[in-house]
């Protein structure tokens, strides 16, 4: 009797926690987990365990992305319809739209200048030489990376940026409610939330009270999933953690480029704990510390899941209920964001190219390092939507860095299959930095229209 009141009362210390701490737990058992299948049997197949990891992760980020669509466009919806005030959104879009421009100007301008006085590619030991003929061997980790990287970028280039003012008007919003095409579905959103406005006024309160039930409900729904974050992170962590302890090419190489992946994590770092705060502290007038606490639970998340968009409920959450940002604000923001925000993938972008200039011998001019700035700021925001969005990115900007260098002189895209083997552990940073600048962006936005927020 006694140990079993022991053990319900551990159970229920746990869920006492407050969730940005269960969240931590859960990524540190992940990691336990991840290491214990590891030191099973390094020499037996790890199929059956990374099967079962892989199973729960995929129903928690399943349940997550069920969430995105629906969530974004009852709230747009919702906020438009009961406001009714299209130039109001304008101007509230335009300040979206710069905030994120100069954020992201400002973590590839980090980025750019980390990355020339580190100059991690001079001494990181390895060759181009060295980077083709781990490509060339069939079944290599780098084989497997280069040609998941050739059907990732296939029919990709620099015509690819355009991309976003297409997907601005879905053809088809049933399938662009699919494949989660937020611009379209964003766009739509807002249109259909003014013309509701224009409607007779027992049309108009009877479809606002519809859309804003709409919305409460999947607040509901949200806060349900958001009780299973703690397990969805563990078993994310342990499928990631035990591929990566059971692949001894990664850690092989990721001591080899210890200095690229400690140029990325300290211009992340500077950019998200000296950059975004003086966005706070300098326009919101909050303290960075209060807000990051407040959003602690969504970045967590983030790196966790690597993803913005499968995040995005867990951010809308934390920004609405901590941050205390209007449903108006957050609603249209943070999916903005999510789709358009990318300053950690954009200053990767800058840094992983001038890496692999550095690793091949090549000292690039001051006019090639603009284009490199100007390209990751335009793949950031024109690239995002689409899956593994940094690789065709990183494509495009070394396609255009190599039509811009002599004769003689080129990167080859073998060397990009050397960094590729531990992306996955520079994107789940990366990700927290994209969604911590998207909560900041909320935050600047609101105080701008008048809003308390963090009080």
């Amino acid at each position: 009797m006694s140990e079993s009141n022991h053990s319900e009362n551990q159970e229920m210390s746990f869920f006492k926690l407050s969730l940005h701490w269960q969240v931590l737990l859960g990524i540190l058992f992940g990691i336990a987990l991840g290491y214990i299948s590891f030191k099973a049997g390094p020499d037996r197949d790890y199929k059956g365990e990374l099967e079962l990891y892989s199973l729960f992760g995929s129903l928690f980020m399943n349940a997550l992305k069920m969430l995105v669509v629906p969530l974004v466009m009852f709230s747009i919806i919702s906020s438009m319809a009961s406001l009714g005030q299209q130039k109001g959104f304008a101007r509230m879009g335009l300040k979206t739209l710069m905030f994120y421009a100069s954020t992201s100007f400002f973590a590839i301008i980090t980025g750019l200048v980390l990355v020339n006085m580190i100059q991690p590619g001079k001494d990181s030991g390895l060759s181009v030489e060295e980077a083709r003929q781990a490509v060339a061997v069939e079944g290599s980790d780098e084989a497997k990376a280069m040609a998941k990287l050739k059907s990732k970028t296939k029919g990709r280039d620099k015509s690819t940026i355009l991309n976003v003012f297409k997907e601005l008007v879905p053809s088809n919003i049933i399938k662009a409610m699919g494949n989660q095409k937020m611009l379209g579905l964003i766009v739509f959103s807002l249109i259909f939330g003014y013309f509701i406005t224009k409607l007779e006024p027992n049309q108009r309160e009877q479809l606002t009270g519809i859309f804003e039930a709409l919305y409460n409900v999947m607040i509901k729904i949200t806060f349900l999933v958001i009780k299973f974050l703690p397990f969805g992170v563990m078993f994310l962590i342990a499928e990631t953690s035990c591929k990566t302890f059971s692949n001894g090419n990664v850690i092989e190489r990721l001591t080899q480029l210890s200095l690229f992946a400690i140029t990325v994590l300290c211009a992340l770092a500077i950019h998200g704990f000296v950059v975004l705060p003086l966005y706070l502290l300098l326009i919101a007038k909050v303290s960075p510390v209060k807000h990051f606490k407040a959003v602690g639970q969504a970045v967590l998340t983030a790196f966790s899941t690597a993803s913005s968009s499968s995040t995005l409920p867990m951010t809308m959450q934390c920004v609405e209920k901590n941050v205390k940002v209007s449903k108006r604000v957050s609603g249209f923001v943070l999916p903005v964001g999510a789709t358009v925000n990318m300053d950690g993938t954009a200053l990767y972008e800058c840094v992983a190219v001038m890496f692999l200039a550095q690793l091949c011998g090549i000292d690039l001019d001051a006019s090639v390092q603009f284009t490199i700035v100007l390209l990751a700021l335009l793949t950031s925001i024109g690239v995002a939507g689409v899956p593994s969005a940094s690789l065709v990115a990183i494509v495009i900007i070394l396609n255009a860095v190599n039509d811009q260098l002599p004769d003689g002189q080129t990167i080859p895209s073998e060397t990009l299959a050397i960094i590729l083997i531990f992306d996955r552990l520079l994107d789940m940073c990366r990700t927290s930095i994209n969604v911590l600048g998207d909560t900041v962006g909320a935050s600047v936005i609101a105080k701008s229209e008048g809003e308390t927020i963090l009080e």
